[in-house]
């Protein structure tokens, strides 16, 4: 924690901080953290110094590339009217502000922080001057005359020492120069300097580098009675936990990697595979900073300078990076498969490959699917100049000490699967709960058959089924969505160690194979395939019997109203050998789409075995099931059809010549139930039930298809979403148009994916008062769904 100065609380007047670079990626990081930590901080305003662009002057900028990013959601409303939009420019003296400006800043600022720089590493020599130095300089001189300056903190880059051999420390000390630094500054803007040879002299990599040593040389020399620190960070990325884990919005440097190697296009990386990449989360940076800013200045004025680093111990190795990289994108598929073709140094292996991957292969694909030849020249290019300018930093590692600490939780490797999430959720606009498992919109993965051999677990059975389920799926459904998020959090509640039991509801026989499937494709969700009790009649049709047995399944006798002591054992064998158990809560399918009440003999067996089981409420929204004729029957007066071979392989061989359009299916997991010896059996089981009802989603094609055949005045589609909504519900999107010949029994069905919500409502609404009474009406086939079926 920072402590606040004497001199500020006996004066009683908060600190006032001045920002340069509130538009970048760290730059909107500082300013969030310092709104966090405001308290702390004693903060009373922020100047932030921004320059205007084209017709936006600096007010309309910060509006619209600052205050309106996701970056600030977490902090209360109203933080920006503490934050004061200073138009200027750091390249000209006093920032070319006007005389009553800054006399207003030199009463009230406290701390500067200078953040704004360049970060293009290719810049010609002078721009870069004048980007990193000379706005440096001509920050220094303004705080120069800030009658209540603290401190002074210049961001710079852990790369301004060259580096200097394998395992030899980089200090946190000035790094030499050819020549005394003013020197080669005024050569530059003169416009005497020689890049190259400068460059040569130095052993610096690139412009960047190289300009911003000359600046803390520069600073140092000059900051006469400034309190002056440098932070130094390295490859600074994604925020490991604020404002958000993994969130980013700069594709510069390992950014950039991440977004070409996760679309596939990056499939050859000048590096070595041994070297670390020093990583460091953008928030420990800004915490670093802004602890520099704490406590009372320093008497002895005497500069600071400090490596904000993870260092070389807690460094991941180049190649478990791109391995990393293409893991999480093979599970998060956005274009191309992501494959490493190789990584290595220059020469003709390199030369090879980056022709094989990067040239042919670009050109072929845009030939083939009708994408431009220019777009694959504007990649190409993209990909050379990566591979131009990083193998400075890929192809070795720095061993950077460092006086100030981690984030003990950091993990190399978690951290680079953070910013991999941060890149596909921010850079790419990938919404992780609506994860595309299959269907015919899925990415494919580049080969179904070497896909399901490749997972990590499942016997052969499983890896079977699992292809025949993927090529089913992508004929029959437009896609399958699932909520990562969902099931995240429900396995983080669940803690180590709980048997896990998943509880899905039952509208279909597709239930029995999607959580299965999930699980396949998903492994990191920590949910191993699970044994799925089914009934008895399941295992007496032939052959299917045996092989779903080899999937996973056990069978259970329904309706005998005592104890199986056959089912009993093998439960309590599954949980003692700490398997995933799943079982339908509801007992059997509902026809309606309405919850059934809970069967609770299995929850009783699972309580017997003493252990705390833990229970994920998993609900599968459907836009269509497949067994949608037969219930349409059956809720008209029909019996119930059983369970024949026959019907199952009929159906398969249509969808197989796609004559079945299923829409999309969505899966998402409630809040985890737990179970214990102190439970109360039935408490829990409709909590269960409850818990299905809150993760359970409308789509667009529930509410067209109910209202085309259930009309009800003044009320549409757009209105029912937006209530929806407003009610605490969920509405995802669906292509699926709703056919002309759409039974009206299974139509009035539908509203029971969003009844749920109306009931209890207590607005005075007119439509949603007498929508509410039309929800709650109950039909014939409703009551019929509700009667015990023999």
């Amino acid at each position: 924690m920072i402590a606040m100065p004497e001199s500020v609380r006996s004066a009683g007047a908060g600190r006032s901080f001045l920002l340069t670079g509130v538009t970048g990626f760290l730059g909107k990081v500082l300013l969030e953290e310092m709104f966090r930590r405001r308290e702390e901080l004693a903060l009373e305003r922020v100047y932030v110094v921004i320059r205007s662009r084209g017709s936006r002057h600096a007010e309309e900028r910060f509006r619209r590339e600052v205050a309106a990013s996701p970056c600030f959601s977490q902090l209360p409303e109203g933080w920006a009217r503490d934050v004061v939009v200073v138009e200027g420019v750091l390249e000209r003296p006093g920032l070319g502000l006007e005389a009553g400006l800054r006399d207003q800043l030199a009463s009230r600022v406290t701390h500067v922080i200078h953040a704004a720089a360049s970060v293009k590493f290719d810049l010609p020599l002078e721009q870069a001057a004048r980007s990193n130095v000379t706005t440096s300089l001509n920050l220094l001189e303004l705080a120069r005359g800030f009658a209540r300056l603290e401190r002074m903190v210049s961001l710079s880059t852990a790369y301004v020492t060259p580096h200097p051999g394998q395992g030899v420390p980089i200090r946190e000390t000035l790094a030499g120069l050819p020549a005394p630094a003013a020197t080669i500054y005024d050569a530059i803007l003169r416009g005497d300097a020689d890049e190259s040879r400068l460059l040569e002299q130095s052993g610096h990599p690139n412009t960047y580098t190289l300009t911003k040593s000359l600046a803390e040389h520069l600073l140092f020399e000059r900051r006469g009675q400034v309190p002056l620190s440098i932070i130094r960070p390295s490859i600074i990325s994604a925020s490991w936990r604020h404002p958000l884990p993994g969130w980013i919005d700069s594709t510069a440097g390992f950014g950039s990697f991440v977004v070409l190697l996760g679309l596939g296009q990056l499939r050859v990386v000048v590096g070595a595979p041994d070297a670390r990449l020093d990583l460091i989360p953008v928030d420990e940076v800004a915490r670093w900073v802004l602890d520099e800013c704490g406590g009372e200045a320093p008497s002895n004025r005497a500069p600071v300078l400090r490596h904000a680093v993870a260092g070389v111990a807690r460094s991941a190795r180049i190649q478990d990076c791109w391995g990393t990289i293409q893991e999480f994108f093979e599970d998060h598929r956005v274009d191309r498969r992501p494959v490493i073709g190789f990584l290595g140094r220059r020469g003709l292996r390199f030369a090879l490959a980056d022709l094989v991957h990067h040239r042919l292969a670009p050109t072929v694909a845009a030939l083939r699917t009708s994408g431009t030849l220019r777009a694959a020249r504007q990649m190409r290019t993209r990909i050379a100049h990566l591979n131009r300018v990083f193998p400075y930093f890929t192809s070795r590692s720095f061993e950077f000490e460092s006086s100030v600490a981690l984030d003990p939780s950091f993990e190399a490797r978690a951290y680079v699967r953070r910013v991999c999430r941060g890149v596909y959720r921010q850079l790419l606009r990938r919404d992780e709960t609506e994860w595309p498992l299959a269907g015919r919109l899925h990415p494919g993965h580049s080969g179904d058959l070497r896909w399901s051999l490749g997972r990590p677990h499942g016997n052969a059975w499983i890896r079977f089924a699992s292809w025949v389920m993927t090529k089913v799926l992508r004929r029959t459904v437009t896609r399958v969505t699932v909520d990562i998020p969902s099931f995240e959090a429900a396995r983080r509640a669940a803690g180590d160690g709980s048997p896990l039991v998943l509880v899905p509801n039952h509208r279909s026989y597709f239930d029995f194979v999607l959580c299965s499937y999930l699980c396949f494709a998903r492994p990191d969700l920590g949910i191993a395939i699970p044994h799925i009790a089914a009934t008895i009649e399941f295992g007496r049709i032939p052959i299917l019997g045996r092989i779903l047995a080899a999937l996973h399944a056990f069978y259970l006798r329904r309706g005998q109203g005592r104890e199986d002591p056959e089912l009993t054992r093998r439960v309590h064998a599954l949980i003692g050998e700490g398997r995933t158990l799943e079982f339908f809560i509801e007992g059997q399918r509902s026809r309606t789409r309405e919850f059934l009440p809970p069967k609770r003999g299995l929850l009783r067996c699972l309580q017997a075995t003493g252990k705390r089981c833990t229970l994920l409420p998993i609900a599968i929204s459907y836009d269509r099931v497949p067994e949608e004729a037969a219930f349409a029957a059956e809720l008209a007066g029909a019996p119930k059809a059983g369970m024949r071979l026959g019907p199952l392989l009929g159906w398969t061989l249509k969808a197989w010549r796609g004559r079945i359009d299923l829409g999309r299916i969505h899966i998402a997991c409630g809040t985890p139930v737990h179970l214990d010896g102190e439970s109360d059996v039935h408490d829990v089981s409709h909590t269960v039930i409850q818990r299905l009802k809150e993760a359970t989603v409308s789509t667009t094609y529930h509410l067209r298809a109910f209202l085309q055949r259930h009309p009800i005045e003044a009320v549409d589609a757009v209105w029912l979403r937006d209530t929806i909504r407003e009610l605490g519900g969920r509405v995802i999107e669906s292509d699926l148009t709703p056919p002309d010949d759409l039974d009206p029994l299974i139509a009035a069905t539908l509203r029971h994916q969003f009844a749920h919500l109306f009931k209890g409502n207590g607005s005075c609404d007119e439509r949603l008062t007498s929508f509410r009474a039309i929800l709650s009406g109950k039909d014939s086939a409703d009551r019929r769904e509700r009667e015990p079926v023999g």
